[in-house]
């Protein structure tokens, strides 16, 4: 004859994890200045928009 074993019943544990930054808040960055170091205050608007944008 087989001896039973006990039963356990099955439990669900949380833990929360305070972070100081995000997990990806540092991973990339804009950089708004144009080539020469000037921040546009306003968008430009134009017919055609092909440019390079820095990330």
């Amino acid at each position: 004859m087989k001896k039973k074993i006990a039963y356990i019943a099955p439990e669900v544990k949380a833990y929360q994890i305070e972070l100081e930054q995000g997990i990806a808040a540092g991973s990339a960055t804009a950089r708004p200045e144009d080539s020469n170091g000037q921040v546009n205050e306003q968008w430009g608007l134009g017919d055609n928009d092909n440019r390079t944008i820095d990330w």
